[in-house]
């Protein structure tokens, strides 16, 4: 089974856990309907669909259209898997340039920025092919100048998540600089 993350975070993840909204058709053709698949019983072949104002209906499948019966058992172990899963991510930055200035030189740092993605699979079955596409921004503050905000952006697939186990990607790295003044001190006594 595949699966496929999407991860955008400014302060904090935000990932898409369930089915997309779409109309679905009754099996004669006669009724349509709204809604988003959030759970499948393949067993039982029963969907758990939210509909119109987070109303929740769970009924079996064999009264949809052909086309939307097959939407369903395939997007439903997709969306079971999804909702197992749990991300973490820690952002790690490095120094990897800094001038030493004299007085009244500007003062320059430069950083690497990246994110560590841990994904959990806590489910009883193992994950394969698990894709993370993430988005991050990460801001440069610089004073008396306008912020920077650097994105970091791509996507990484795993090839197999263990049962009630954990792997980690590791984002692509922002470069950002930091400038900050270094100012002439006086020099000399004071006043008599």
């Amino acid at each position: 089974m595949s699966v496929r993350l999407l991860l955008l975070t400014i302060c904090f993840p935000l990932t898409a856990m369930f089915g997309e909204i779409r109309t679905y058709v009754s099996k004669d053709g006669e009724k349509t309907f709204r809604g988003e698949l959030i759970e499948y019983e393949a067993s039982t072949k029963k969907a758990k669909m939210r509909i119109a104002r987070g109303k929740v209906l769970t009924f079996p499948i064999e009264i949809l259209s052909r086309q939307d019966q097959k939407y369903v058992e395939e997007q439903g172990p997709i969306i079971q898997a999804k909702r197992s899963l749990s991300i973490d991510t820690k952002h790690y930055s490095k120094r990897t340039e800094k001038n030493k200035p004299a007085q009244g030189q500007w003062h320059f740092e430069k950083y690497d920025h990246n994110y560590i993605v841990a994904v959990e699979n806590n489910r009883d079955e193992m994950l394969k092919d698990v894709t993370v596409e993430y988005v991050f921004f990460v801001e440069r503050n610089r004073r008396q100048y306008q912020n920077k905000i650097e994105k970091i952006s791509g996507s990484d697939t795993i090839d197999l998540v263990l049962s009630n186990g954990t792997e980690t990607i590791t984002t692509k790295s922002a470069n950002l600089e930091s400038w900050s003044d270094n100012p002439v001190m006086p020099s000399g006594g004071g006043g008599g």
